[in-house]
């Protein structure tokens, strides 16, 4: 992206909330929403959303008496909400959503960047890399995370893809309670694959559901092939470690930086820009001899992404 905001530098003055889920993705998120919109010279501000409708509408509700100028939302299902995101919308808050797969005009979102298209894109990817290094005995399981938006439609692509690509190949699924992720999911997922002993592959709808797992397989004796969905810096210690197997990265800096920008270009009452309309977002099939960066920093296909968004934001 080359386009600079309408006005340089942006205005002053001006407040940014993200409605935080309750993943710890959205705790990544909200690492890289503050640091975008502090570099953008507004004011951030991190409201905890949670994962039920009773938590994100008090939480939502909470915000409408800030009257930010700028709302965005991760995770979460819109409809979660209630009608709350109508009400900062109609207020003339700009609520910019991120990778949600169904039409957010009904909810008050503004802009929706990232959506099914990706969702459909990396459930084929995870399906084409399974089949690329299992070949036709791949026996899979896919660990979902029914709390994300993205969930099913990254599981269909993915079964969809398996199926069409590699008939003698096996695919089951297995919910994961977001609630469990980092206690007892990795007892969950080292259960299941006990119980499913010619299970030779395990793929997560997103990696976050992995976080403690290798210590657990490898109490367990077991050994599967690994494979997910935007790890996270655990996860890509443990690639690197050659604990888990690979990862389908994405961008997490350069995505929100991204969602940010639209924003900004909305608060400033222009458009976002064609490659956030069209969701480009930078994504990449990480394996062990891929990690020779800092994990703990996670990845970016752009390292100085944060001064080329400066330049566009403040002209300098």
């Amino acid at each position: 992206m080359t386009d600079p905001l309408p006005t340089v530098p942006f205005p002053s003055g001006k407040t940014f909330v993200f409605l935080q889920c309750s993943t710890p993705v959205c705790a990544q998120v909200a690492k890289a929403f503050t640091a975008a919109v502090t570099a953008l010279g507004a004011t951030p501000t991190i409201v905890s959303a949670g994962a039920t409708a009773q938590t994100a509408q008090a939480a939502a509700s909470s915000v409408i008496a800030l009257k930010p100028d700028a709302v965005i939302i991760s995770g979460n299902d819109p409809a979660l909400y209630g009608g709350a995101l109508q009400t900062l919308s109609a207020a003339g808050t700009k609520v910019v959503s991120i990778q949600v797969n169904k039409d957010v005009s009904q909810y008050g979102i503004t802009f929706n960047y990232l959506g099914t298209d990706l969702s459909a894109q990396n459930g084929k990817v995870l399906a084409d890399w399974v089949i690329a290094n299992k070949g036709a005995d791949a026996n899979v399981v896919l660990y979902t995370l029914p709390v994300l938006d993205l969930s099913a439609h990254v599981q269909q692509a993915f079964t969809d893809e398996m199926t069409a690509n590699c008939p003698s190949c096996t695919v089951r699924s297995v919910p994961i309670d977001v609630a469990t992720i980092g206690t007892t999911a990795p007892r969950t997922i080292v259960t299941d694959l006990q119980a499913n002993p010619d299970t030779n592959t395990a793929v997560f709808v997103s990696y976050q559901t992995a976080t403690g797992l290798p210590a657990a397989l490898t109490a367990a004796g077991l050994s599967p092939t690994t494979v997910g969905f935007a790890p996270t810096a655990g996860n890509l210690q443990d690639i690197k470690d050659g604990k888990l197997t690979a990862g389908l990265a994405i961008d997490f800096p350069v995505s929100i930086w991204t969602a940010v920008d639209a924003a900004a270009r909305l608060v400033e009452g222009g458009q976002p820009v064609a490659g956030e309309t069209s969701g480009e977002v930078p994504e990449q099939i990480l394996e062990q001899k891929d990690i020779t960066f800092d994990p703990t920093q996670g990845w970016s296909g752009y390292p100085d992404y944060a001064s080329k968004f400066t330049t566009l934001w403040q002209g300098k």
